[in-house]
């Protein structure tokens, strides 16, 4: 949770608190941009910016891209160029010295599609194995039949359908509620098309494949 000051008309400082983790916004980011924004251009596809997956919507995208590494234990801050042994004391510095330059407009948490995403994996956590939970695979459900639906609505065209498709497919983990097969999943950077002979994306035999895989993975458990 971070706090946000905001000046009103009447020159009163207001706090704002804004209950999204940075660390899973940041996975969240990780997973679109590497699994799903190299499938959208193959399409050609232009997201609205309404969709919740849409880059832009990160509230610390603005932060995160004024972040240098420069060395192994030295994180530099790109707005005032104070220097931090590690990522984590940037993120304070961010938050405590540069909290006005959050993009708070549409109030959007990419954290809170982690449960569709599987950020936790992407993040390197140690996972434990847990119960199948239905109500949470019920939100789950829910939450990535919405953000197909709403991101790539089938009446919008042929790329909208076939990216509607493939997004329901690479979700079919977290409906499931299957964690253990998610690993998997993005090592196989299931959002990359693969061409066919005739150079053009086999978007169905690609997917086939993967589930194939994750199916004999499941298997094994």
């Amino acid at each position: 949770m971070i706090r946000v000051s905001a000046i009103s008309q009447s020159s009163e400082e207001h706090t704002h608190e804004i209950h999204c983790s940075r660390e899973r916004s940041r996975s969240a980011y990780k997973i679109i941009e590497e699994y799903l924004i190299p499938f959208v251009e193959q399409e050609n596809y232009q997201m609205s910016h309404k969709c919740k997956l849409h880059p832009g919507n990160d509230i610390f995208r603005e932060q995160e891209e004024h972040k240098i590494h420069v060395d192994v234990n030295e994180w530099r801050c790109g707005y005032c160029k104070k220097s931090f042994r590690a990522e984590k004391f940037l993120d304070q510095h961010f938050d405590n010295r540069h909290n006005n330059l959050l993009n708070v407009s549409h109030n959007n948490c990419l954290a809170d599609l982690c449960g569709a995403l599987h950020c936790d994996h992407v993040a390197n956590s140690v996972v434990p194995k847990t119960k199948c939970n239905p109500a949470a695979a019920a939100r789950n459900r829910h939450l990535c039949e919405s953000l197909a639906d709403s991101c790539f609505p089938v009446h919008q065209g042929p790329s909208a359908s076939r990216l509607h498709e493939a997004y329901q497919h690479f979700l079919h983990g977290c409906i499931n509620n299957d964690s253990d097969a998610a690993p998997s999943l993005l090592s196989h950077s299931i959002f990359v098309p693969k061409r066919n002979e005739k150079g053009h994306t086999g978007i169905k035999a690609h997917f086939k494949t993967k589930f194939k895989e994750k199916a004999v993975l499941v298997g094994k458990l």
